[in-house]
């Protein structure tokens, strides 16, 4: 059961953020979007996301920088 675990899904690409989120919901995780980088490191410091599905090229904060 994926009730109650968290997927943070960032990408510059908002089709392929959708996609993926979209596959995530289907399979009962809590799914949150970022489409920039500056957003995903903020939603990742939150602190209630289990996991994060990154892009590492993203154009104002790369996806390294946020994984740090």
């Amino acid at each position: 059961m994926n009730a109650n675990q968290s997927v943070l899904v960032v990408d510059d690409e908002p089709s392929l953020v959708d996609a993926v989120a979209t596959a995530l919901r289907y399979e009962g995780f809590d799914v949150t979007e970022a489409t920039t980088g500056r957003a995903g490191l903020a939603a990742a410091q939150d602190g209630r996301i289990d996991l994060i599905v990154l892009d590492v090229m993203l154009p104002d904060l790369d996806g390294f920088t946020i994984a740090e």
